[in-house]
């Protein structure tokens, strides 16, 4: 097979450069200061049938072609079974408790990953060390905003899976994703379950800081080298997972069967 080059972008966006912050509260019910998994596959063929092989540990699509989960059977039917129930999967932390978008359990290995890399990104955005529990590509230092003039908080989308499907043996693989980082300016005002809403008012004017800038830079210039970070590098796998999920299930085909086969 063809080696495929994984393409990562973090793209640094505020304002109407992304989602609007009204648009993200009408699907979060607040502003998630955590990390989403969002889209579906791009690049596989419609599906008119599926299946999966337990001895090869593969996806069979249409009878030829296959694609290897990059999670664990049993995880990737808890992410289908919840995808099936609720089309958002993330996670934000409130008073350093997760908080979870979607159905999937607040108990469930899946979540560790995107805690982790929450915090993590946290801490590079914000300059927090005692959230940099890694060494950062480079050995970079983030930056610290010392008199923040505007309150924001970070929100991190993992989205636009790509997947490339090999001519030789007819395998898909990802070929490249997308992460999202957009600050968004914060309300005094809260939800009733102590989510963040977003300044409407402030995001009219708002530049970001210069500290701010500095560290999703970076992450920008070494988008690799992080995605190589054991708890990012799942993230992104985690989320693969559910865009292919979302990619099946919109593909209305009886998921009975499948699940059956990934217990």
């Amino acid at each position: 097979m063809r080696a495929v080059a994984f393409l990562l972008a973090i793209v640094l966006t505020v304002g109407a450069m992304a989602a609007a912050p009204a648009q993200i509260v009408e699907r979060y019910t607040d502003v998630p200061k955590g990390v989403v998994l969002e889209g579906t596959a791009d690049g596989i063929e419609p599906i008119k049938s599926i299946s999966y092989d337990k001895e090869k540990d593969t996806i069979v699509i249409n009878g030829e072609a296959t694609y290897k989960l990059p999670i664990a059977r049993k995880d990737f039917a808890k992410i289908l079974k919840s995808l099936l129930k609720d089309d958002r999967m993330g996670v934000t932390l409130i008073q350093g408790e997760p908080r979870l978008y979607g159905s999937i359990s607040g108990t469930d290995r899946l979540i560790d990953p995107m805690v982790e890399t929450d915090k993590l990104l946290g801490g590079i955005i914000y300059g927090i060390p005692e959230l940099l529990t890694v060494k950062l590509p480079g050995d970079y230092k983030p930056k610290i905003a010392k008199e923040r003039k505007i309150p924001v908080v970070a929100f991190t989308v993992f989205n636009s899976y790509q997947f490339y499907k090999s001519p030789k043996d007819k395998s898909y693989v990802r070929a490249g994703c997308n992460i999202e980082v957009q600050l968004i300016p914060l309300a005094d005002k809260k939800t009733d379950s102590g989510g963040h809403l977003p300044d409407d008012e402030v995001m009219k004017n708002y530049v970001m800081e210069d500290a701010d800038r500095a560290n999703l830079g970076h992450l920008k210039e070494k988008q690799n080298e992080y995605l190589k970070i054991e708890c990012i590098g799942q993230t992104a796998k985690i989320g693969e997972a559910a865009a292919f999920g979302r990619w099946v299930r919109d593909s209305k085909i009886d998921t009975k069967e499948l699940l059956e086969k990934l217990k």
